[in-house]
């Protein structure tokens, strides 16, 4: 059953996304890398029932870790076509919070203005929300235990480029401290994407491919807007949830250039970076994601 996103669970999985594509840069080349000049990033990630934020900074040297905040720009906003409130509050990490709150639908357009610097402009889309359910069907014995669940999505709107779907498990140390900790995702489609995925003998019955991270769907594999696709993971009586990201194009291919980064190169920070992975941005004049997406949360107790 599909729980409401509350405040705390939704930013569990936004941080988790900050981290994994934050500000900064870093890099394993060895060799002597020139200075360049500052380039302004925007980072915005829209969903429904969120308020309206953005994080603004300057790119910095790739052998160093912080980028510079950048106050005291200005904002033009449309939205669905009609100009809003630019009044907003600063944070000194970069972040401007500003007075919307955002719904499935929304189209937004951007226009920001740095003393100096040439502006900077983006759009972008909040997509509607499909039809999304996710059922737990089975637990298995065989070689290792494990659970299963069916995944159902239907009403896969036009704007929609891609679905994401995450595991996180509640998992206990010796010290009975707990945490949520990301776990990799069998699945038994053959409409996934298999750039992350690889054979596992040692799979649930029925399954063969374990997706590193995530599973991704691109809607194009999708015939007439749904999917119907079981789901595991090993393990028992854990506390899990899923979070299932219904991307737009922007966002799908921002995210999915990020993760192959990362792959290449865990320590880099993104945007930028000295290795040869092509990174898309929609930010004209600058660099970074300003997208729209929507997000699920599906929590299953584990037995008490």
């Amino acid at each position: 059953m599909e729980n409401s996103l509350c405040l705390s669970k939704r930013l569990f999985l936004v941080f988790y996304i900050s981290i994994l594509f934050g500000s900064g840069c870093v890099s394993d080349y060895d060799g002597k890398i020139p200075s360049s000049e500052h380039l302004p990033v925007l980072n915005g990630i829209l969903y429904a029932d969120s308020v309206l934020a953005l994080n603004l900074t300057w790119s910095n040297h790739p052998q160093e870790k912080e980028f510079e905040p950048i106050p005291r720009a200005t904002f033009i906003l449309k939205k669905n076509g009609f100009l809003i409130s630019s009044n907003h509050s600063f944070i000194n990490d970069g972040t401007y919070f500003l007075n919307d709150t955002c719904t499935n639908g929304d189209k937004y357009e951007i226009e920001i203005q740095i003393p100096g610097y040439p502006k900077l402009t983006s759009q972008t889309v909040i997509p509607y929300k499909p039809i999304i359910s996710i059922t737990k069907t089975e637990e298995k014995d065989n070689q290792r235990p494990s659970k299963v669940f069916d995944l159902d999505v239907t009403n896969i709107s036009k704007e929609i480029n891609a679905l994401y779907v995450f595991l996180f498990i509640r998992e206990t140390n010796y010290s009975g401290n707990s945490d949520w900790n990301q776990r990799g995702i069998y699945c038994d489609s053959p409409f996934a994407d298999p750039f992350n995925r690889f054979y596992d003998s040692w799979a649930p019955e029925g399954f063969s491919y374990e997706y590193e991270s995530f599973v991704r769907f691109p809607a194009e594999n999708l015939v007439n807007g749904s999917l119907h696709t079981r789901l595991a993971f090993l393990g028992v009586n854990e506390n899990i949830r899923f979070y299932v990201i219904a991307a737009t194009k922007e966002y799908d291919l921002y995210y999915k250039g990020g993760y192959l980064q990362r792959s290449f190169n865990p320590g880099v920070n993104l945007p930028f970076t000295y290795q040869p992975i092509f990174l898309p941005t929609n930010i004209s004049g600058g660099a970074g994601i300003f997208a729209g997406i929507d997000l699920s949360l599906f929590e299953f107790k584990g037995k008490m």
